[in-house]
């Protein structure tokens, strides 16, 4: 008897059961409640186990002919190699378990807390859920401990103010919840995962912050790899020219903000982007005017026909009182893509909440910082409207499946980095046509030059910090110098560099690449060019690398 075919369907079924299994926090964040119970296994029997899963899966993967595959599945098969590689180096290398406790203290934290965020279902139907985790956080941080050998200085400090978040959380935000939504609570359970976020606090201050010596950088070998496995970013690409390219942009920005900064009646750039925070809400209208801008700008979007509008209600709401204390010290995120799986029918941002307890001159600083250009740019053209949510409103009606799920939102970086040219990517790029078309005033316009200048920071730190030409107090140093952070910003900016190679860079490619690709369809197409039939059709790949979606755009163009 002839062996039968192998499914591609049936591998792509094992491949997501091996990276939710292998996940779980990152499958509550898609909604699959399936594995709302369960904390990764990080022993070292459990990660010789992945390993072998993760080898098994690129082995049996070579048994498809792909030319028997459609162009979606083709795509599917390329991202899922590339991530199963990308995430043999990270094990195999220890880069992310023996190195890395921020692996720990993001995925422990949020195993409670993204019941809260990504599970709507009511409270009864996931006290099982928080029980099993709350249970389990113990074993989990005590393997951690075992676990790492070593960890470079600023990781350990993070993971330190992780454990501060997470203690926050269990001591006050429970309680809360407990009081205002009827979370039942093991106190023994709950004293336990206390006494267990303090002792890995304690091990990582005073024991692991002994023991540096593991590199910032993924090295250059590495991050050329990345670059292709997750960003499907050709090999021939030169990273140190693209990286003299983004610092070439960044001091034009600079010269550009310098020689306009009179046109708004100020000596410097510094003092012209200041005034940013003249223009801010009232107390009584702050909440309501995220509501209000964001329905400004889909009227904008009707009628500059930009994009179809995905329809999916969204509501701009406080975070909420459970989540407050911690919030600060965690990757909380403002906006999360909503979950694959298990919907909302109402998607719910949650903003900085202006409390009326605070002093009238807190409450008026409160608002300067987050001004009506901070509403406009980030939570609602980036973030909450045609960025990210429209965005992610078509991910989820893609035909390859990995490009439902990649952009989804995890404990500390994104389910799969191939997500992440297109999705940062577009968001940037639209808020910028948007922007100039009248949604933003010439303030507003003027201060996005200096958006565009950080953005193009993050690519020259992530190629010189990973292929080694940067130290991390180099990158901070450019930072603050070229791009105006703060010390602290950039600081912390850089470190979040170092932690996630190639998750900086994507920033800028993913804009110029949507760039070029708009021209040459533009140029090929002629007068039957359609702006908005463009961003539908890109849009319809889903989170796919946007260098992969050129190819194939352009394929199909040479084929009609």
């Amino acid at each position: 008897m002839m062996p039968s075919e192998p499914n591609f369907d049936r591998w792509m079924d094992d491949f997501f059961r091996h990276l939710f299994s292998r996940r779980p926090v990152d499958a509550t964040f898609a909604g699959l409640h399936a594995y709302n119970g369960q904390l990764s296994d990080v022993s070292r029997e459990g990660q010789d186990d992945t390993l072998r899963e993760i080898n098994h899966l690129l082995e049996t993967l070579t048994e498809f002919d792909t030319s028997r595959l459609d162009r979606f599945q083709r795509i599917d098969r390329d991202l899922a190699e590339g991530f199963l590689r990308m995430q043999r180096w990270e094990r195999s290398s220890g880069y992310l378990y023996r190195t890395n406790p921020v692996t720990y203290t993001s995925e422990a934290a949020f195993a409670l807390i993204s019941l809260f965020l990504a599970d709507t279902r009511p409270m009864v139907d996931k006290q099982a859920d928080f029980d099993a985790r709350l249970k389990a956080l113990p074993v989990f941080l005590e393997q951690g401990r075992l676990q790492l050998e070593r960890a470079p200085v600023a990781w350990t400090e993070r993971a330190v103010r992780e454990c501060t978040g997470a203690l926050e959380f269990l001591r006050s935000g429970i309680a809360i919840l407990s009081e205002t939504e009827g979370l039942l609570v093991d106190t023994g359970d709950l004293a336990s995962a206390i006494d267990a976020f303090e002792q890995f606090s304690h091990f990582l201050s005073e024991e692991l912050v002994g023991k540096p010596g593991a590199p910032y950088q993924a090295g250059e070998t590495v991050f050329r790899n990345i670059l292709g496995w997750a960003h499907a970013i050709d090999s021939s690409f030169d990273v140190y020219a693209y990286a003299e390219h983004a610092d070439a942009i960044v001091r034009a920005c600079s010269e550009e903000l310098e020689h306009q900064a009179y046109r708004f009646g100020a000596d410097s750039a510094g003092a012209a982007l200041a005034q940013l925070s003249d223009t801010h809400p009232g107390a009584d209208t702050y909440l309501s005017s995220y509501g209000q801008l964001w329905e400004e700008s889909r009227v904008l979007n009707e009628r500059e026909q930009l994009v179809t509008w995905t329809d999916y209600p969204i509501e701009y709401t406080p975070i909420p009182t459970w989540a407050r204390s911690a919030q600060p010290y965690l990757y909380y995120l403002f906006y999360r893509c909503p979950p694959r799986w298990n919907r909302p029918t109402t998607y719910r941002y949650q903003i900085p909440p202006l409390l009326d307890e605070w002093s009238a001159d807190k409450r008026e600083a409160f608002l300067r910082a987050n001004n009506t250009f901070v509403i406009k740019t980030n939570h609602v053209l980036h973030h909450g409207g045609i960025g990210h949510h429209v965005q992610n409103g078509n991910a989820v009606l893609a035909k390859s499946r990995i490009a439902q799920v990649a952009a989804n939102d995890g404990p500390a970086r994104l389910t799969m980095l191939c997500g992440g040219t297109l999705c940062e990517g577009w968001a940037c790029y639209i808020s910028s046509v948007a922007g100039g078309l009248g949604f933003l005033n010439p303030l507003e316009s003027y201060a996005e030059i200096s958006s565009h200048r950080r953005m193009a920071a993050r690519a020259v730190v992530d190629i010189k910090l990973h292929c080694g030409r940067f130290t991390l107090e180099d990158a901070a140093a450019y930072y603050r110098e070229h791009a105006m952070m703060s010390p602290e910003a950039a600081h912390g900016e850089a470190v979040k560099n170092s932690l996630f190679p190639g998750g900086a860079m994507m920033y800028l490619y993913g804009v110029e690449e949507i760039e070029k690709l708009c021209d040459t369809v533009a140029e090929r197409q002629g007068d039957a060019f359609s702006l908005k039939r463009f961003h539908d059709e890109f849009l319809s790949y889903g989170t796919v690398p946007v260098a992969r979606i050129a190819r194939e755009m352009v394929e199909m163009l040479d084929q009609s």
